[in-house]
Order: C-alpha cells, then sequence, then structure tokens
C-alpha cells in the first residue's frame, strides 16, 4: 500500500478541490466488490492520527490509500460538492446533529451517506450522545471523540504570572486585567479563521442559555423560543464585554487561528478557547515540555461552570463509495482497540465509545472530571436543523468585531436562518 497525504492551504486549495469535484456530473454507483483502495478526507486537525493509524492499518491490509487534509472551513465547503458530484471520497470526517455543512442531518438529506446501523460498534457509542449521529434510529457516522470547548492554557506562562484560574465572570474580567498589565494576553482568538468566531459563543452559551433553559434547540424547533430575546443576547453582549475589557489579542480580525496557537505556545498569551479536538495541533507545534490545563470559560458569577460538550471527531461512509467494502472494514477497524490506542497516543481526547480505554493527560483528565460532575451543557449547533444560523453567527461576530452589526442585527439574522 502506498500512503499518499496531500496538504491543502488557503484558496488555491479550495480551487483544486472544487474543479476536481466538477470532473463528474453524475453520481456513481458504490462498488461492493473487493478492490485493492481507499481514499479518505479529514480535517487539519486530525491530520497526525489519521495518519498514524492510516500507516498502521497498511501494514495489516496492503491497501494502497489516498489521504487528504483541508482546514475545517475549506474542507466543509467542498465536501458537499464532492459528493454530489461523485468524486467524494470512501471515508470522511462528519460532524454530529445538523448544524454545520459537514453534519450528519445535512448531508444525509442528499443521501450521501451509508447506514452503518448494523456495525457492532454503534452499541457503545456514548449515551446522550448517540442520538446525534442518528436519522430515524438510524447511526451514519462513527464518533470517535467526544468534544467540549473550554480553556486550553500554557500551565508555565499562568504560573509566571502568579494567577488563580477565575471561577467566575467577574473575576474572568479582573484576570483579564490582570493578565494584560503584565503585557500579555488572557485569551488568544484568532476569528479571521470564521469557525473560530463561535467558540467564544458556545461557552458563554453555557451558562447563560443551558443554564435556564437546557431544551433551548427543542424550544428553537418547535417555535417557542428564538436567538433573539433568549441568553444569546446576554452572551454576545458578554463577548465584546471581553472585548472591551482587553480580554484578547490586538486585532483579533487580523488573526488566523495558527496564529493563536503560536500566541499560546510562545508564551504571549495565556490560553485559547477551543474545541479539545484542536489540543492535539496546538502541542504538536510547541516547544518540547510545555505543559498544558484545562479551565471552563466563565459565564456567570455563579461559581457553576458548564462546559459546551458533545460529539466530535466522527467518520462516515460514502453511500456510493468507488471502494465500500474497504471504507466500511476500516470504519470497523477505527473502532477497535487496536486503531484507538494509535488515535488516542497521538492526539489525546475523550473516547466516544464507552469501551474504550485510553490514558488521559491533564487537558483532558480536567475535562472529563467537569463531564463527570455533569457541569455540560449541549452544543449549540448540534441540536439545530440546519447550517444556516452556524454561518450567520460566523459572519456576525466578525461584524460585531468590526462594529458594523448590533447584538441585536445578528441575532436577528440567526432567527432568520433558522426559519429558512
Amino acid at each position: 500500500m502506498k500512503l499518499r497525504t496531500t496538504g491543502l492551504v488557503a484558496g488555491a486549495a479550495v480551487t483544486a478541490l472544487a474543479l476536481a469535484a466538477c470532473s463528474s456530473s453524475e453520481p456513481t454507483e458504490a462498488n461492493t466488490e473487493a478492490t485493492d483502495s481507499l481514499t479518505i478526507a479529514t480535517t487539519s486537525n486530525n491530520q497526525a492520527p489519521m495518519e498514524a493509524v492510516v500507516e498502521a492499518y497498511r501494514e495489516e491490509t496492503g491497501l494502497e490509500i489516498n489521504v487528504t487534509i483541508a482546514d475545517t472551513s475549506q474542507y466543509q465547503s467542498t465536501l458537499r460538492t464532492q459528493l454530489s458530484s461523485g468524486t467524494g471520497p470512501d471515508v470522511f470526517t462528519v460532524w454530529a446533529g445538523g448544524g454545520n455543512p459537514g453534519a450528519v442531518e445535512v448531508l444525509q438529506e442528499a443521501g450521501y451517506l451509508l447506514d452503518l446501523s448494523d456495525q457492532d460498534w454503534v452499541s457503545s457509542i456514548d449515551p446522550g450522545t448517540a442520538e446525534t449521529m442518528q436519522i430515524d434510529g438510524s447511526t451514519y457516522g462513527l464518533p470517535s471523540k467526544l468534544d467540549a470547548i473550554g480553556t486550553i492554557y500554557n500551565t508555565a506562562t499562568l504560573d509566571e504570572l502568579g494567577l488563580e484560574v477565575p471561577t467566575t465572570y467577574t473575576e474572568m474580567l479582573g484576570y483579564c486585567e490582570d493578565v494584560r498589565e503584565a503585557g500579555k494576553v488572557a485569551f488568544a482568538l484568532g476569528i479571521q479563521t470564521d469557525w473560530v468566531t463561535q467558540l467564544v459563543a458556545y461557552a458563554l452559551t453555557a451558562s447563560s442559555v443551558y443554564g435556564d433553559a437546557p431544551d433551548f434547540d427543542a424550544q428553537l424547533a418547535d417555535g417557542s423560543a428564538t436567538f433573539a430575546g433568549s441568553g444569546w443576547a446576554d452572551a454576545l453582549q458578554k463577548y465584546l464585554e471581553m472585548r472591551d475589557a482587553g480580554c484578547f489579542n490586538e486585532d483579533p480580525l487580523g488573526t488566523d487561528v495558527t496564529a493563536s496557537y503560536d500566541l499560546v505556545n510562545s508564551g504571549e498569551a495565556v490560553g485559547v478557547v477551543q474545541v479539545l479536538a484542536s489540543f492535539a495541533q496546538i502541542a504538536s507545534t510547541a516547544p518540547e515540555g510545555t505543559e498544558f490545563g484545562f479551565f471552563p470559560l466563565p459565564g456567570d458569577d455563579s461559581g457553576v461552570n458548564p462546559i459546551p460538550r458533545g460529539i466530535g471527531v466522527s467518520f462516515a461512509v460514502n453511500a456510493t463509495a468507488q471502494n465500500q467494502l474497504n471504507a466500511v472494514d476500516f470504519v470497523d477497524w477505527l473502532a477497535g482497540p487496536e486503531a484507538t490506542e494509535i488515535w488516542f497516543q497521538t492526539a489525546p481526547g475523550l473516547p466516544a465509545l464507552t469501551d474504550a480505554e485510553v490514558d488521559l493527560d491533564p487537558v483532558m483528565q480536567a475535562a472529563t472530571d467537569i463531564i463527570a460532575d455533569g457541569h455540560t451543557a449541549p452544543m449549540p449547533d448540534q441540536g439545530w436543523s440546519n447550517a444556516k444560523p452556524q454561518s450567520a453567527l460566523f459572519i456576525g461576530v466578525q461584524q460585531l468585531f468590526s462594529d458594523q452589526a448590533s447584538v441585536e442585527d445578528v441575532l436577528g439574522s440567526m432567527d432568520e436562518a433558522f426559519a429558512n
């Protein structure tokens, strides 16, 4: 087998993918005969563990495997086009629920995903999250990791400043001031990368929205609630208050996600509000010996700080895969102990299968402890019925930070997007 990994960057990558996707105008039929090939696509924050498991799978199978890597935004913007044109990969990363362009509900609405309900690992999916990979009771993806949002921080930088982790929102604003006076940044923010715009907002809604209304997404769906007039307004106002209090680096709109990681790894920033799925990428570029911790972003002064939690890294099989037998076998192998050990040694995380056994590093252990205490809230978009509100939020936060929109404008756009 040959392992070919293609890294995609910036606009040229999107163009190349789009051209490839347009090379065929009709979807192809699935190939259910034995082949010697497999194509896989995933995002850049999964590159290292994917390459590691694929290398191991090569040794076992002798397959020729082509792995394509892209930044999350680029990946989501081209995947559906590839699937619709019949040029999609055999196995690819998907997201739970229906709140982004790569989510299972969005993709399966067009029939792009293979039903995996009969696979043995389905019964082991973490209770309470399994339904976000299902449509009408059928499972369309293997969840590898659980994910959560909080502050991943450089412990040496915090120790150098002699500060304590803030446990209330008021403490956090004072913490930002203390960090700024020491010449550093409390929270690195790179919202030039559009998907990063949602993370602080999601972290704050864990208290302001789901603390009072844990079924808020169901209320959105039945029309008894809207984004406007809800705890979302409080969350976005606090997002701006954090900006005005100097919690973030200068020019977040001119800073991309990779640059935000660099600020943390260099000690210029204490931490970054991120998904746990990004930790492997953060740590991979840090100086040797760098140690990290994790704490929830306080959303109020109650001292109870829940974190958004849901399914993270997940994989689906193309319903018209050219190498469908290999694709299903590979996904089944990913769910097993050998691949689990390789994946989580390369990229620490929280397994989404209850029978998986992994060693937890301090970041993941801290998140696990919070989850075990029951201090969690939903990942908002995993409960939404379509991807449009998330897109409206991306644009809206960037407009908030450039003073081109108000909180009311953003929430109105999200409501309009949800209704459509």
